[in-house]
């Protein structure tokens, strides 16, 4: 399995960084979607720094796993990664949300290097996830790699690893948006083996508890029945997160587009966002949480 205690204190150091990274943002900015980029930043650090296949600092390097942010709000934590893995220079974390400037408020793939989808209205990623994965499909098979091993029977058709991956990150609240469910189907329909969908499940969007403003359970079942492979996981266990990964990765060649949903904590790690459920952190409370976590992680 991919996780071993080097790799996981390795990942546990980068969270460290990475978490420094995204304070001073905040401090310059004194805004942001800070529960939502908390909750999910375990996922994104074992993602950027283990598992997604790229080649730094070419961002735009045509074989690379493709990400797409569909909770595009919660970009934080990705910009705060880009800086580390050398897309965007450390200067972008002061200007954050400012016109013309790197990062902006929402994911943004004109102005920020690395990212690869723009969003502001949740529920379309992962339409645009599909088109992604499809093409990569309908590619590899027009251009099939060269094998270097005879086909002795050429009735068996050959499995080719994907020459990327897409990636989406969905959250829990947004799937309550009907198209959500219209690209999952489309996902079944053609087989996009190729396409991880990975939904924070941290129990809460902009207006409350997501299972009043509407009830999902059965989740993982609702994406079974639209014939995902699921795995339900931790979402801050980081061993967990790594097997999963590799997993979805080994199964590809199984006709089924992969789902994990990955039970999260909002504003994890920083106690007065997790106590509030904080969506919107502005001035005071963003203040009050980089104290604590600075105090927390040094």
């Amino acid at each position: 399995m991919a996780a071993n205690e080097k790799l996981i204190q390795e990942l546990r150091d980068k969270y460290v960084t990475v978490l420094r990274n995204m304070f001073e943002l905040l401090d310059n900015s004194l805004s942001g979607h800070t529960g939502g980029s908390m909750s999910m930043l375990d996922i994104i650090i074992a993602l950027y720094f283990h598992h997604l296949k790229l080649n730094p600092p070419d961002y735009d390097w045509p074989e690379r796993d493709r990400v797409v942010l569909s909770k595009a709000h919660c970009c934080e934590a990705i910009y705060s990664v880009l800086v580390e893995i050398g897309y965007v220079s450390r200067e972008s974390l002061k200007g954050y949300n400012e016109y013309r400037e790197t990062f902006q408020g929402h994911a943004d793939r004109w102005a920020t290097p690395g990212m690869d989808y723009s969003g502001g209205s949740l529920g379309q990623g992962l339409s645009f996830a599909c088109g992604l994965a499809m093409a990569e499909k309908l590619k590899t098979e027009m251009n099939p790699p060269v094998s270097e091993i005879p086909q002795f029977l050429p009735r068996l058709k050959t499995k080719h690893n994907p020459a990327y991956r897409t990636f989406c990150i969905l959250g829990d609240g947004e799937c309550n948006e009907g198209q959500v469910w219209e690209a999952a189907m489309f996902a079944n329909k053609y087989k996009l083996d190729n396409l991880i969908a990975i939904v924070d499940y941290n129990k809460f969007s902009l207006d409350g508890p997501t299972e009043e403003i509407m009830p999902m359970a059965p989740f993982a079942e609702k994406w079974a029945a639209f014939g995902w492979w699921v795995k339900e996981i931790n979402g801050h266990d980081m061993a967990e997160i790594l097997n999963t990964l590799e997993l979805a990765n080994n199964l590809y060649g199984d006709g089924k587009p992969k789902c994990i949903i990955a039970h999260t904590v909002k504003g994890h790690g920083i106690p007065s966002w997790e106590e509030t459920h904080v969506h919107l952190a502005r001035g005071i409370g963003v203040e009050v949480g980089v104290a604590e976590g600075r105090k927390i992680y040094g």
